[in-house]
């Protein structure tokens, strides 16, 4: 078989066999290559440079081009750099993850926000898809996502019942529009635009650009990321989804810092006695496309806008902690007498910029052992435990980006003090956002640049609206957990009347199970009001305070 040689939009050179290119949209891991990291020439020292490898010195400011570079005390190492060539990151044409397919409902439209833009996600029988609306009826702006479905299959604004469907969001009825006389639902202004929008692997996406209508070249020609693991029968996962009330580059920077779980999610996945030393390092150059890192344990690729993951392979005979979830696991090495596949473990994050102080978090962790846990596991369980995680820092990141907006993000590299190589990861995702995408997500002047007031700590770890209503399983669980409280208060009422029944009209067998009614009654009692507990705390919500968990 032929192969040729390139360099990929990560900076590693690869021999790709069979002679076809890799979609640069496509995760790493999933492409048929071989890799090796093509040779970093390093650049003046009047050069603009990343943030690649630290040592243990202290970082110094520097007065040559005003940002802060660190001391290497290892100068063989590859700095990382921005070639000027390279072009800018347009946050308007790309493709954004909306939602996750199995949750939605295909009976009502459902609402989004993504990138600051209003949607109305609703399926559509006339195209067999789901369609991704701008949220606005053309007649006087109500938004679609409040409407419903007619009888016909179409999408029906509440406000005045005018009707759409089909990837060009053609309106099919006006009723107040005379029937006999002209067919004014034809006009092209009561057409409502649509987004180009595909599912793959589960989940929905859409691409933000409207300038070409549905169909838009560019976004056939550059699909959304494609990961190898949710589409291999070897692998197991859940995927799911959370609103959270912080904003996307909070989201990336926290999920690409694996040394903060030891201490904000203390008891819950990591623990703070076990803090250690880590030494990430960027091997690719930071281009518009991203970038990839590694360590002793991982792989990480950072694909542009949303995409972040983290590739795992385990073996050995000690115990191993993956960062971000609760999994430890010991694989015992491999002999003649037993061969085993590796196994592998991937924590795949889509982080979806909604608008200033908020973000959308979709989240899967595929792996190719244990499959069977998924299986009999309910996905609500899981989740539980996954928004445990998120509320242990939720609270804590919303309070930090506030103290950031007021030094300016723009001086990230200045007020933050970054002496370590667990740092890595954050900053060149930093430098990425600054250099190449404008510091920010692109709200196209919808947004001020404040951050919005803080509300109180129950909203932000509302877990019932961030979650629990966009998530099928949590709300099926939540409807039986309630019946089960409902119907365990009944229960109680139930035997206590039959006792005091027994009491007015004595009846000997009642009479003799008296004790045991009462104590029926009593039980189904505790459990309701332990049961409401339960569900208020898994549902609802649940507080954590990092001063009293010891």
């Amino acid at each position: 078989m032929n192969s040729i040689t390139v360099v990929n939009a990560l900076g590693l050179q690869c021999s790709v066999k069979g002679g076809a290119l890799p979609n640069k949209h496509v995760a790493q891991d999933s492409w048929n290559v071989e890799c090796k990291l093509a040779r970093v020439t390093r650049l003046p020292r009047s050069t603009k440079t990343v943030f690649a490898s630290i040592g243990n010195g202290d970082s110094v400011d520097s007065r040559e081009h005003g940002t802060r570079q660190a001391m290497v005390e290892k100068p063989e190492a590859p700095e990382v750099q921005r070639s000027s060539e390279e072009s800018a990151f347009n946050w308007n044409t790309q493709w954004y993850p909306v939602a996750v397919e199995r949750d939605l409902d295909k009976n009502s439209p459902h609402p989004a926000t993504i990138l600051g833009r209003p949607l109305a996600i609703w399926w559509d029988k006339s195209t067999s898809k789901w369609q991704v609306y701008d949220d606005q009826c053309p007649h006087r702006l109500a938004p679609l996502s409040e409407g419903s479905i007619s009888e016909e299959g179409h999408l029906r604004c509440s406000y005045h019942g005018w009707t759409f469907k089909g990837d060009s969001g053609e309106c099919t009825g006006i009723p107040q529009a005379p029937k006999d006389g002209k067919q004014r639902h034809r006009s092209k202004r009561a057409c409502v635009s649509v987004y180009p929008s595909m599912e793959q692997q589960g989940i929905l996406w859409f691409w933000s650009d409207l300038s070409q209508g549905p169909v838009n070249i560019e976004a056939a020609a550059n699909p959304p990321p494609v990961f190898s693991e949710l589409s291999d029968p070897d692998f197991g996962y859940d995927i799911s989804l959370r609103d959270l009330e912080y904003s996307y580059e909070t989201l990336i920077e926290n999920l690409m810092d694996p040394a903060h779980v030891n201490f904000a999610h203390h008891k819950i996945q990591g623990n703070r006695k076990s803090a250690e030393p880590l030494n990430f390092t960027i091997t690719t150059k930071i281009a518009p496309s991203g970038f990839k890192g590694e360590d002793e344990k991982s792989v990480e690729t950072f694909i542009p806008p949303v995409s972040f993951l983290l590739q795992f392979t385990l073996g050995g005979n000690n115990k191993q902690h993956i960062p971000g979830t609760n999994m430890e696991t010991r694989e015992e090495k491999n002999s003649e007498k037993k061969a085993t596949k590796p196994k592998k473990v991937s924590l795949l994050f889509l982080c979806i910029p909604v608008s200033p102080g908020k973000s959308r978090l979709i989240w899967s962790f595929p792996r190719n052992f244990a499959t069977f846990l998924f299986k009999i596991t309910p996905p609500w369980v899981l989740h539980m435990t996954n928004n445990l995680v998120l509320d242990s820092d939720m609270y804590l990141l919303h309070l930090l980006e506030r103290r950031l907006q007021v030094e300016g993000p723009e001086n990230w590299f200045k007020r933050a003090y970054i002496p370590t190589t667990a740092d890595a990861y954050v900053a060149g995702f930093r430098r990425w956002l600054n250099d190449f995408a404008g510091g920010c997500p692109d709200w196209s002047g919808r947004f001020e640049d404040n951050l919005p007031p803080s509300p109180p700590k129950r909203i932000i770890l509302d877990r019932f609206n961030q979650h629990v209503v966009k998530c099928k399983s949590c709300s099926n669980a939540l409807k039986n957990f309630k019946a089960l409280e409902v119907g365990l208060q009944i229960l109680a009422i139930a035997l206590v009347g039959v006792v005091a029944a027994s009491a007015v009209v004595p009846f000997r067998p009642v009479a003799a199970l008296s004790i045991p009614l009462v104590i029926g009654a009593v039980v189904s009692t505790i459990l309701s009001k332990w049961l409401a507990h339960f569900t208020y705390k898994t549902f609802y919500f649940h507080d954590y305070n990092h001063a009293v968990v010891k």
